[in-house]
């Protein structure tokens, strides 16, 4: 039974997202149809963004309310500040991508502001779910759940991942994610925002590892895929082109859409400057180099 209501949900979730007209004038027809998107808000506090949620869960139901979180710089910060690893990114996007992990399971984190875990409590006793949706790739979620942990932060419980974009247990190849999106928004809606190929993900207890990702297709596609009627979603990411994204899927999107644009009140308490950062790196990939020889090494 269950397999059958997956189905149906897959043909239910085609039918709906994609466009019925094809033709010279089908482009025109679908831009035409769009709405102004959501405006992208800066906030510097997190309870901004919980109020709105409360106020959508006021008008819609908390079952029908999907708060999407980012996680670094949103939920937790380096309040030493890391390595700037841009050069390396652009020069070599292999080696870049062995040493960030590196990076990222050394460090400690911190919440971004005080309090943190209470707007966190304001979800969970209204009963309103979230999902952490992160770029970080997925063999760092053990060092994600690890900082989550040490910091106290807990989501609300998150709706089980279904159709079409959770189809089965363990990673998801980039042609699925793809292939969930198009059905899910349609393939002009696709075309209008640049989402071309996928690449490989996971989603596991309301926590999605999706490195390289446009987060407004990521957010649509989510949501279509938790077996429940999201009428309000509330989007917060410290990354201006992450929220931009969002705001521009809101276009083809008829449920309210909240999205904010996070800075932390703490960003300026760095205990270093960047030039001591990364002078303190060279350092110490110096050391592990010596020590260890990790194949990512010079």
């Amino acid at each position: 039974m269950k397999r059958v209501a997956a189905i149906l949900m897959l043909l239910a979730i085609s039918a709906c997202a994609t466009p019925a007209w094809s033709g010279p004038g089908a482009d025109a027809a679908y831009m035409g149809s769009l709405r102004a998107p959501s405006p992208v808000e800066p906030i510097d506090h997190m309870a901004i963004a919980i109020d709105r949620a409360l106020e959508m869960a006021e008008r819609h139901g908390a079952d029908h309310v999907l708060v999407v979180f980012d996680l670094d710089s949103t939920l937790l910060r380096d309040p030493r500040r890391s390595p700037d690893l841009d050069a390396l990114e652009e020069a070599d996007p292999a080696r870049f991508r062995q040493v960030e992990r590196t990076v990222m399971y050394l460090k400690s984190l911190v919440p971004t502001e005080a309090g943190l875990s209470d707007q966190l409590d304001r979800l969970r006793t209204a009963g309103i779910p979230a999902y952490l949706i992160t770029a970080r790739g997925a063999d760092m979620r053990d060092m994600t759940l690890r900082e989550m942990q040490a910091n106290g932060i807990t989501l609300p419980p998150a709706p089980e991942c279904g159709p079409p974009l959770c189809t089965g247990r363990g990673a998801i190849p980039g042609e699925a994610v793809h292939r969930a999106a198009e059905l899910a928004m349609g393939k002009a809606e696709l075309a209008r925002v640049g989402f071309a190929r996928g690449r490989t993900i996971t989603v596991w207890d309301g926590i999605v590892m999706a490195a390289g990702l446009d987060k407004g297709v990521l957010t649509r596609t989510l949501g279509a895929s938790l077996g429940r009627d999201i009428k309000g979603y509330v989007f917060i990411d410290d990354a201006r082109k992450n929220v931009d994204h969002v705001a521009r899927a809101s276009a083809a999107m008829t449920e309210e859409v909240a999205v904010f644009h996070y800075a932390s009140p703490e960003r300026g308490g760095a205990v270093r400057s960047q030039a001591e950062a990364d002078a303190d790196w060279a350092q110490t990939e110096a050391a592990i180099c010596n020590t260890f020889a990790p194949r990512w090494c010079r």
